[in-house]
């Protein structure tokens, strides 16, 4: 098992090698991603493959993308895969993200989140450990309107499956939530501070089966709140 999960590992790496490769050349062969994947930028959501691909067009003309690091792997499952990583630029600036790599017939990624790193990192520890807490509380008494109201931005997002759910899109998305039968409980596995105003976490739900999420907590105001959610 642990020699499969170390091909699995090699695998994406090649795969995000070679993109980033062709990124800074001329040569054009298939990307990386789909027409359902998504990339949030800072707090901006681009889904598609051409809009992502222009989007790392810009970046990468702005101050050249030079390497990328792998930190750390998560897996659950052999066909999907979170990679915490940090890409470096020409200028030396430090682009932090989570890659989420699913495999259907190829490795390609679902989703990816990354933003600048700052040199000053905020408070957030206590205030994002009690939102986490109040959202598996509503969802346990199956209010995912109230998640809505009062943990999500005012921008936030759920995104799954290719598909972005806004507002009270997002408690219709979360209607399985309404079940008197369901319950769930979040394990965060790592928190990623990208900046002073913007967190990742990596963590695994159990709702019955277990699963991998991202959850991007970002500053309104004064105040942490939720800008996305993520799971394969």
């Amino acid at each position: 098992m642990q020699g499969q999960k170390k091909e699995l590992k090699k695998a994406v790496h090649a795969i995000q090698s070679g993109w980033l490769s062709e990124l800074n050349s001329t040569r054009k062969n298939t990307p990386p991603y789909t027409g359902i994947s998504g990339l949030m930028y800072k707090d901006s959501l681009l889904v598609g493959q051409d809009a992502i691909e222009g989007m790392w067009k810009r970046l990468n003309g702005e101050d050249r993308i030079l390497k990328y690091d792998t930190i750390t792997f998560f897996q659950l499952y052999e066909n999907q895969m979170l990679v915490h990583g940090v890409y470096t630029t020409a200028g030396g600036t430090k682009i932090p993200g989570v890659i989420a790599w699913k495999y259907d017939q190829r490795w390609y990624k679902a989703f990816e989140a990354v933003a600048p790193k700052s040199d000053r990192m905020g408070d957030h520890k206590t205030e994002i450990g009690l939102l986490r807490s109040s959202w598996e509380l509503y969802a346990n008494q199956h209010r995912p309107d109230l998640i809505v109201k009062n943990i999500f931005s005012s921008k936030g997002k759920y995104f799954y499956r290719g598909k972005v759910h806004k507002a009270m899109e997002i408690a219709e998305a979360y209607g399985y939530m309404r079940d008197k039968s369901y319950s769930i409980n979040l394990t965060p596995r790592k928190i990623i501070p990208f900046n002073d105003r913007l967190v990742c976490e990596i963590g695994i739900y159990d709702a019955g089966g277990k699963g991998l999420y991202v959850l991007l907590w970002g500053m309104e105001g004064d105040d942490w709140k939720l800008l996305l959610d993520f799971n394969f």
